[in-house]
């Protein structure tokens, strides 16, 4: 049986939403009811989950607001919160498409956009703006450094999760923001950490073999390169690859849904500036055929 975990300490809004999104079968829970309400059994046969795993999920999305159970039948829908994290799974299944095509985790479907009636690549952009094209090139991240770092990315809450991939799969992003520690070591390389000693004093409750096996596998991944510190130099850090950069619109969107839906005090950990406009970034897709903004009421998902 799952036993409950220790109290974690007071986390930020990003914090909040690590312990909701930070957890695999969460997310393939979530993933499942934006297609529509589901049942308890029917989400037990599709995900292959325990009772006592897929019972303490669902708990904890209802009181998190994520999801809300109704009807006779007790289906489970999303709530507007719930229904708020489809751009996030655009950017998910979009990182995926690229770098991760044959994952079991992937989605195979191609979904089209109702407004032009075209299959569509999604184009990340500033809603402040209206830029479209943007990348984490294009933006400045900073930490609050008022907030600890374990504030902003808290222990999970779960002994238990779900296989990450297929033998010999490439990893998923899904599995990539599953892991606490890939999520620490990718969020402090868009704030610009580069050297084992400072991801290692911003992430100072992760053991050092921990930290090093986790570098390891981000490299081997093609989503982290190892560059030397400087020319000619023997000693070697961490750089962001074109596969790690295109990991930015999946944190930009968890942030500002973070934001959105628990930040009590404006405490979000990290900060992100759209460096063209000057203005905090908006984050939003969209269509590539037509330039129109997307939404989850003007997509179809399509088929597998």
């Amino acid at each position: 049986m799952e036993t409950a975990p220790a109290p974690t300490p007071a986390h930020t809004s990003l914090g909040h939403g690590l312990l909701v999104m930070g957890d695999l079968w969460n997310l393939l829970i979530v993933r499942a009811a934006l297609a529509g309400p589901v049942r308890y059994g029917d989400l037990k046969s599709a995900l292959t989950i325990s009772d006592p795993v897929l019972t303490r999920r669902l708990r904890d999305l209802l009181a998190d607001g994520v999801l809300a159970a109704t009807g006779p039948r007790q289906e489970y829908r999303l709530t507007d919160a719930g229904r708020d994290l489809w751009p996030a799974f655009v950017a998910i299944n979009a990182w995926d498409r690229r770098w991760a095509p044959t994952s079991p985790l992937r989605i195979r479907a191609r979904p089209r956009h109702l407004t032009c009636g075209h299959g569509f690549d999604p184009i990340f952009g500033c809603g402040a703006c209206g830029a479209i094209g943007v990348s984490a090139r294009d933006t400045a991240a900073v930490r609050d450094p008022a907030v600890p770092a374990e504030a902003a990315n808290p222990r999970r809450r779960y002994h238990r999760s779900a296989a990450a991939t297929g033998e010999h799969s490439p990893i998923a992003a899904a599995a990539v923001l599953a892991d606490r520690t890939s999520t620490a070591i990718l969020a402090a390389a868009f704030l610009g950490v580069h050297r084992f000693g400072d991801f290692q004093r911003l992430m100072h409750d992760t053991a050092p073999h921990t930290l090093t096996t986790r570098l390891g596998l981000l490299t081997d991944e093609g989503i982290l390169t190892r560059v030397p510190l400087q020319e000619g130099a023997r000693r070697t850090g961490y750089r962001l690859t074109p596969k790690g950069h295109d990991f930015f619109p999946t944190f930009a969107f968890l942030i500002a849904w973070s934001e959105q839906r628990f930040s009590a005090d404006g405490l979000a950990g990290v900060r992100i500036t759209h460096v063209t406009c000057g203005d905090p970034l908006r984050p939003r897709w969209t269509c590539n055929a037509c330039n129109a903004e997307l939404s989850a009421e003007s997509v179809d998902p399509g088929t597998s």
